[in-house]
């Protein structure tokens, strides 16, 4: 994880004023949490908290399962929270699915689902969010290929096993993992095995290439920021008698928001955004 560079201030008027509480994240950090850094000097109703994220700072996420940032929950009515965002605001990707198997004339397996994306922002309390960068929901990722086996009889018999390319990462500031290739197993005379490879990771702007596989079972692609993977090819039974599997669904974009109706009066954030809106 990158270094978290905050510089926070406070003031408290004298007059029984408001609380002001200044924080800014000047490097890149993952998940976030408004209310786990506003400080000692928070006053319950009696505060403004205003977070800014410079430019060129990534605020991303560790898992697909949290949020890159979120404002916490613990508020109390007449708080308010404004996030002014100068930078970017990503979830993380979602994994590659692997290839399936194919084991000539005992068993075929389909291709496992690219994971869904991650979440960028969550609001669990009315705020203002000016956004000046970016917010993106991590990409998919690429669904796994299938996989199959068949045999040709005729003047030469011949027999072939396809397994399944791995699927790709999607894009994220932590980027999803590409899913390993399948295998291809079986002997006989005039034998092809052809395995399927891993599948590539993603970045941290794109989605990472699905791996190649056998005949027509190549993975899926990750998605690229806020957009959902590719599903990986369909085993298919090319010519004489065989078997078949599947390939796996493209994981699904995370959301950019969650809680719109909280964010900017239910308008939710503008500016440049992708994914999924809650």
């Amino acid at each position: 994880m990158s270094t978290l560079g905050i510089i926070a201030s406070s003031h408290k008027f004298e007059a029984g004023g408001r609380v002001a509480i200044n924080l800014t994240i000047s490097a890149n950090t993952n998940n976030y949490n408004i209310q786990s850094n506003r400080g000692v000097t928070y006053d319950a109703g009696n505060t403004d908290v205003t977070l800014t994220i410079n430019s060129g700072v990534a605020v991303g996420s560790t898992s697909t399962g949290t949020y890159a940032l979120e404002t916490g929950s613990s508020w109390a009515t007449g708080d308010t929270i404004t996030v002014v965002n100068n930078g970017t605001v990503k979830g993380c990707g979602g994994s590659g699915g692997d290839g399936g198997d194919a084991d000539l004339n005992v068993s075929v397996t389909a291709g496992t689902d690219g994971g869904d994306g991650g979440n960028a922002f969550r609001a669990q309390f009315a705020c203002i969010f000016t956004n000046n960068g970016s917010v993106y929901g991590g990409g998919g990722g690429g669904g796994g290929g299938g996989s199959s086996y068949y045999t040709l009889t005729g003047k030469l018999t011949s027999t072939v096993s396809n397994g399944g390319g791995g699927g790709g990462g999607g894009a994220g500031v932590l980027a999803g993992i590409g899913g390993g290739g399948g295998t291809a197993t079986g002997t006989s005379a005039s034998h092809n095995n052809n395995p399927g490879l891993d599948g590539g990771d993603g970045t941290a702007t794109a989605g990472g290439a699905g791996g190649t596989g056998g005949v027509n079972v190549a993975g899926g692609g990750g998605g690229g920021l806020g957009a959902d993977g590719l599903a990986g090819g369909d085993g298919t039974i090319v010519v004489g008698t065989g078997d078949a599997a599947f390939g796996g669904s493209g994981g699904i974009r995370g959301f950019y928001q969650v809680g719109s109706s909280l964010i900017n009066s239910g308008s939710g954030i503008g500016g440049v955004v992708g994914g999924r809106s809650s």
